[in-house]
């Protein structure tokens, strides 16, 4: 539970930080600087814990985990010209609440997660509030 806590204080720094970065520099610059910085850390901290044995039993994890870093570059890029356009009020709760409502319903069909009657309950008033913010964004309310 401690890791959580410090993914979701690393996270929200994170966003608060990116967004004024992509308010003060070129967004696809910004992107390509928080990525690079994003990678250079784990990698770091990997390399010592490599070999060949290690990598022949997860290949299919490091196919799909270069997949995902793939989509991690557009998501910086669309996310980092959303804060120059948008306020951080509307961009992080629809990103990143719609992000969580999506993954959670898509890995229930993908990966056979089990959600349980409160986890789904979450998940519907979560869907409730990302459609609440979405019509004051529309609406300028």
């Amino acid at each position: 539970m401690v890791y959580i806590f410090l993914a979701l204080i690393f996270y929200t720094a994170a966003i608060l930080v990116g967004a004024y970065a992509s308010r003060m520099a070129n967004t696809n610059l910004v992107a390509a600087l928080i990525n690079i910085v994003s990678a250079i850390i784990p990698t770091i901290v990997a390399i010592p814990l490599l070999n060949k044995a290690n990598i022949q039993n997860q290949r299919l994890g490091f196919i799909a985990a270069l997949v995902a870093g793939a989509l991690i570059a557009l998501f910086s890029i669309a996310l980092t010209k959303s804060y120059s356009q948008n306020k951080v009020a509307i961009v992080a709760p629809i990103v990143f609440g719609g992000s969580i409502f999506l993954s959670a319903i898509l890995s229930y069909f993908f990966l056979k997660e089990k959600v349980t009657l409160i986890e789904g309950l979450g998940l519907l008033i979560l869907g409730g509030g990302l459609l609440v913010i979405l019509y004051a964004r529309f609406t300028g309310r």
